[in-house]
């Protein structure tokens, strides 16, 4: 039925398609029905919408002004659950109730009725306005044990935090940032103003805030949505909350954080239903491909991907995984969140709470048959010793690692505890990345240049920098790409592990055997006018 409404809405032009988006994602967050949600966000009159509802359900309108029910009628249902449910008896005939409603698509509401009355029920449409006067002066002198004080209180409250110009205001927020590919909200008090920012390829942007006047009905509003406390303004809490978008499913991580100015609150936006990106489409060069290929087919063994947050680790992995998937291969995941959602494995979420951590996760899931192991990181000397010994038993392990670049997983393994002999015996490769962003190929200038960076000291070089123009909303970006480093383990490495070496002679062993590091990639891009070579320069830190 209320895909039947909301089609009925759009055709007739009641509302527009992104009217509609707001208005589930308000039935989203808050629960309400269609109408209910039409009506705090006000996007049209009660008198359109009464009768566009006697319209489209065939129901008759029913003016409660001059109206007068009688008391037995009154009698049927208790004061409290009338002001509640916001409804009125209206007229009885047989076995059936006249009763006024706001929300004829309440189906629940109506079987209460029916429940609590004995009566057949006959709905009527009736006015808010008109139902809210009619309310009050007949109910407004009862004693409290018939409207507790408590439940005033508590409807007092949501209206001030539901007040539609901040639902709209926020609902307007996460489509917006949504539909230009935000992966992060940052929204931050200061001294007489607002700050709100994007994160849009890696880098924040900002834009225009919302009126200063309602920021602290605004941070409310994210707080409920969030299942947070309002009241608690001295600590920082963290939350979640879903949204569904017309682009799909819409996971909100929400960070709220006191400061002097106020309260400062970070959304990270997770998209469920994002198309899983192959390799090739993250940038994996040919070469490198090969060599990955090579290392993942492998029936058992670790392979860790670093890097820092947000260099598209996961998605390597995801992607990696994608490639391995058969029916004949038990897949299982755990991960701290789950990003995506995959079909062809499963995965499990580390709940603390439950103490569901990597560590006990991972020894639950090797009592579960899997052929290949997925997990999100590897944090400490417990889940990496696990992971270690499920790659000695048989097992295919991903996870990944915080290290700037591949050689260094090496070092961060042993740092933890772990024995080095073991990493040369199960550690099958290490890649490191980057996401770098994509020039806008609208605006992007060609350039000449010499660089003293290597691998071209003193040559001067054709590329392209950014411009920005209206598509790429004066960033002169559009996207990203990763570049990556490959490091294959050998005998050779296993035995310079063993050896206990440094990063830095084992780094200067690859490069004699040809390694290509993040650099060399890195530039590869920039010179096939991917990227610039100020882009590069940011994301490896070069001078």
């Amino acid at each position: 039925m209320q895909s039947n409404i909301e089609q009925s809405l759009i055709e007739e032009k009641i509302i527009s398609s992104e009217q509609l988006q707001m208005l589930k994602l308000e039935q989203q967050r808050s629960s309400v029905s269609l109408v209910k949600a039409i009506r705090r966000l006000k996007l049209i009159s009660e008198d359109a919408l009464i009768d566009f509802l006697s319209k489209k359900l065939h129901l008759d309108k029913f003016s409660l002004v001059g109206f007068s029910p009688s008391s037995d009628l009154l009698a049927l249902l208790p004061a409290e659950f009338i002001c509640k449910e916001k409804i009125i008896p209206l007229f009885k005939k047989d076995d059936e109730l006249a009763v006024g409603v706001l929300d004829p698509l309440d189906v629940s509401l109506l079987e209460e009725l029916r429940f609590r009355t004995g009566f057949f029920i006959k709905p009527y449409l009736v006015k808010e306005d008109e139902l809210n006067n009619f309310l009050m002066q007949n109910f407004e002198r009862r004693s409290q044990a018939d409207v507790p004080s408590a439940s005033i209180l508590e409807e007092e409250l949501r209206e001030q935090v539901f007040k539609p110009s901040v639902i709209e205001a926020v609902n307007l927020l996460l489509v917006q940032a949504a539909k230009v590919g935000a992966s992060d909200i940052h929204l931050e008090p200061h001294e007489g103003r607002i700050s709100l920012r994007l994160r849009i390829d890696g880098v924040l942007k900002e834009i225009s805030p919302p009126d200063p006047g309602i920021y602290n009905a605004f941070i409310s509003r994210i707080k409920i949505m969030s299942n947070l406390d309002i009241a608690e303004k001295r600590i920082p809490q963290d939350g979640r909350f879903k949204v569904e978008l017309e682009e799909g499913p819409l996971d909100v991580r929400v960070s709220v954080m006191p400061t002097i100015q106020g309260e400062s609150v970070v959304l990270r936006l997770l998209r469920q239903r994002r198309k899983l990106m192959t390799l090739q489409e993250l940038g994996m060069s040919k070469e490198h491909l090969d060599i990955y290929l090579r290392l993942i087919q492998r029936p058992s063994g670790i392979i860790l991907v670093t890097g820092p947050t947000g260099s598209g680790k996961t998605t390597t992995l995801y992607a990696s995984l994608s490639i391995l998937k058969s029916v004949e291969k038990n897949i299982i995941t755990i991960e701290d969140p789950v990003e995506y959602q995959l079909d062809f494995c499963r995965q499990i979420q580390v709940n603390p709470k439950v103490n569901l951590t990597f560590a006990t996760g991972l020894r639950s899931i090797l009592r579960h048959d899997p052929d290949i192991i997925m997990v999100g990181e590897i944090r400490d000397l417990e889940t990496a010793t696990i992971a270690i010994q499920a790659a000695l038993t048989g097992h295919l392990v991903f996870s990944t690692l915080h290290t700037n670049d591949a050689v260094s997983a090496i070092t961060r393994l042993v740092d933890m505890g772990i024995e080095p002999f073991l990493i040369a015996s199960c550690l099958n490769g290490v890649v490191a990345q980057r996401l770098i962003r994509i020039l806008c190929p609208k605006c992007k200038k060609r350039q000449k240049g010499i660089f003293k960076n290597l691998p071209f000291p003193d040559k001067e070089l054709e590329f392209y920098e950014a411009v920005g123009c209206q598509d790429c909303l004066n960033t002169g970006f559009s996207g990203r790409v990763g570049i990556f480093e490959i490091m294959e383990m050998s005998p050779q490495i296993g035995r310079l592990t063993v050896e206990k070496v440094s990063s830095e002679e084992i780094a200067r062993f690859c490069r004699s055997q040809g390694m290509k590091f993040l650099s060399d990639d890195g530039w590869q891009k920039v010179l096939a006018g991917i990227s610039s070579p100020q882009e590069l320069m940011r994301i490896l830190g070069a001078g």
